[in-house]
């Protein structure tokens, strides 16, 4: 699949979820937010890689909510193979499909600060993620572990431009796509 219909029905399954009419509430205490996002990082020596991550996170207290993430790349694996006319070794490289996934926390500073009753469109955040990467190799290739332990820290922004949707941008220190951008809905 092209990276563009994977963009197509991550804004399909969002909107879907916009029809929706649960009503908002507030603080994050009970609240429902699922995340999809985009992104792109330059591989060494590859072209650009496209980024793709749905995450679902349940409030448990006013400020703090937990969940999990899924996301998926292109993932690139060299390997020595000997060339047939000459017997001389070369390095080639294999397109291979990578999965990260795992748990994830989110504390919002300002709903510390927000009266009961007052619904903020703008949300700050502050995550921790917790997880594991995956990616299947071949037995010749150069790097020959298939399953990573990750850990994760960084910050996001979200503006919710209606009730139940906004828009929002995340970095995280030890991702691959530092900078992701996407979308947000809550329920």
């Amino acid at each position: 699949m092209n990276q563009k219909l994977y963009s197509t029905l991550i804004v399909i399954a969002f909107l879907a979820l916009c029809v929706n009419n649960s009503l908002a509430q507030n603080g994050l205490e009970g609240r429902t937010n699922i995340k999809a996002s985009h992104s792109y990082f330059n591989y060494v020596g590859f072209q650009k890689i496209h980024y793709f991550q749905i995450e679902y996170n349940r409030g448990i207290t006013k400020f703090l909510e937990v969940g999990s993430y899924l996301s998926t790349h292109s993932d690139y694996y060299l390997v020595t193979r000997i060339n047939p006319f000459n017997n001389e070794p070369y390095t080639a490289g294999l397109e291979n499909r990578a999965f990260h996934y795992g748990f994830q926390t989110n504390i919002h500073p300002l709903q510390i600060l927000l009266s009961e009753g007052h619904r903020f469109r703008l949300d700050l955040y502050i995550n921790a993620k917790l997880g594991g990467r995956y990616s299947p190799v071949p037995n010749d290739a150069l790097r020959q572990r298939e399953n990573f332990f990750e850990y994760d820290i960084g910050a996001g922004l979200a503006y919710h431009l209606y009730k139940h949707w906004g828009v929002y941008v995340e970095y995280n220190y030890r991702s691959p796509a530092n900078f992701r951008y996407g979308l947000s809905i809550k329920f």
